[in-house]
């Protein structure tokens, strides 16, 4: 059973483009919007989560405020109880009330934000059933009516979600029930009805509840999606539309983030520039269809070759790549653009061109330097002063400047 269940379960979004296909997928099935997939339900508490309890805060706080108003009604229906009720009141349920709105300030899991918020109406439910079970006033009947209330506030002003409102419904129904059948102060038919009237009133506040649930989170849905397009939308203008890596626009956008950021937390930063080697010619021979092919297939190389997440491949200009390595020195990155050249190679792409080897190979020239030392452009123009150096030495091969300081002074020259 946990086997097909894993079969069964949808992959979990790994991107913006998963994500919006998702939600896009979910929305068209219409499947019940109370019932969202684990990882969409994840999200959602995450998303409106502060909103959700700064919501449940302002409601509790107003419910404590009116609940103490109704006090009232123990003057006129149960005055041999108006000190019990009062102590009940200032003594217990407001004062558990001010602690629940207190844990809504202190962003409690999901299960304890539930529990808290069905638990107000419950407690206003009990202290209104020991009233009644202590009263002897020929009134107090009447007094069981704030039971009903409180079911429609539960449902309604309290701003439950679904499910912590369906359950506070059914508990403070077979709270009144209990009472009703064990104090037997009531005629059958009375003590019948007033159970039929909380569970009609329950029931149709309930649709309601489902209704502004369903409704928030149809409105979450839409916003979503209209997010992850925008998002989409815009990862789409930072990649080149070709190889599918980034485009020079996002490298000149991950270049001054890079150089923003603390040194210690990025240097050395290496730059490795590479190019395919005879690419003109390859394009004569083989046509700009089988160019466009070769280039896709070495740029997804390149990017499979790189070592992690902060790793960052872009196609330059025409033929042309750049990778940009943090925290990598200058042999570091020699070893790796050794590793990429070997690798470009092995794809044994034909290039009848390629006199020595009959496939496409690239020259790279790699530099790096501390962030603090060297500017970005004057790290990319170093790489790209050693590439030419490896297409002057024979191409196929792996060139780079001595020494960091190399850069510095060339810059400041």
């Amino acid at each position: 059973m946990d086997a097909r269940k894993s079969i069964e379960t949808p992959p979990l979004p790994r991107s913006d483009a998963e994500m919006l296909e998702a939600v896009e997928s979910f929305l068209r099935e219409g499947r019940a919007i109370l019932k969202f997939p684990s990882w969409l339900e994840t999200k959602f508490d995450v998303d409106t989560r502060a909103r959700y309890l700064r919501w449940l805060k302002s409601d509790t706080l107003k419910t404590a405020a009116i609940y103490n108003v109704f006090l009232i009604g123990d003057l006129f229906l149960a005055r041999d109880m108006l000190g019990v009720a009062a102590g009940l009141h200032f003594l217990v349920v407001t004062p558990a009330m001010l602690a629940i709105a207190w844990l809504f300030t202190r962003k409690p899991r999901r299960l304890w934000r539930d529990v808290a918020s069905a638990t107000l109406p419950i407690l206003m439910t009990l202290q209104i059933l020991a009233v009644y079970i202590g009263s002897r006033e020929a009134t107090s009947p009447h007094y069981l009516y704030f039971v009903l209330m409180t079911a429609i506030c539960a449902n309604t002003a309290l701003r439950l979600n679904y499910r912590s409102a369906r359950w506070a419904s059914a508990t403070i129904f077979v709270l009144l029930a209990a009472t009703l059948a064990f104090t037997d102060r009531m005629p059958a038919g009375v003590a019948l009805m007033q159970c039929i009237s909380l569970a009609v009133c329950a029931r149709v506040t309930l649709n309601g509840n489902f209704d502004r649930e369903r409704d928030l989170r149809r409105a979450y849905l839409h916003a979503l999606r209209d997010r992850l397009r925008v998002s989409t939308t815009d990862a789409e203008a930072r990649r080149d539309a070709l190889t599918g890596v980034a485009n020079r626009r996002r490298l000149d956008e991950v270049g001054a983030a890079m150089w923003t950021r603390e040194s210690d937390e990025v240097s050395p930063v290496c730059v490795i520039l590479f190019d395919v080697d005879h690419f003109k010619l390859f394009n004569d021979i083989h046509g700009h269809q089988a160019g466009d092919a070769c280039l896709k297939r070495i740029a997804a190389c390149a990017a499979s070759e790189l070592r992690g997440i902060d790793d960052f491949v872009a196609r330059y200009g025409g033929e042309e790549f750049l990778a940009l390595l943090p925290r990598t020195p200058l042999a570091q990155g020699v070893e790796i653009a050794e590793r990429l050249r070997v690798a470009i190679a092995g794809l044994q792409i034909p290039h009848e061109g390629a006199e020595e080897l009959g496939v496409a190979t690239a020259s790279f020239g790699v530099a790096a330097s501390e962030t603090a030392e060297c500017s970005f452009e004057a790290l990319t123009a170093a790489a790209d002063a050693a590439l030419y150096v490896a297409k002057r030495a024979g191409r196929n091969r792996v060139a780079a400047p001595p020494t960091a300081g190399r850069i510095q002074r060339t810059q400041a020259a």
